[in-house]
């Protein structure tokens, strides 16, 4: 199930994650990254993305 962001703004980058997950690194796919870090999560989308489409 994906999550959505839960706030909305011009800066989000929900409706960009198909054009910005092209340049997640490769390991994201067998779980080789176990931390994550998003220091400006605004809105959530990315994180939320990656929590929603990879294991942990």
């Amino acid at each position: 199930m994906m999550i959505k962001p839960f706030l909305k703004w011009a800066g989000g980058k929900n409706k960009l994650l198909s054009q910005i997950s092209h340049f997640f690194p490769p390991e994201l796919e067998n779980g080789g990254i176990k931390t994550y870090i998003e220091p400006f999560v605004g809105g959530g989308a990315i994180f939320l993305h990656l929590a929603s489409s990879y294991q942990t």
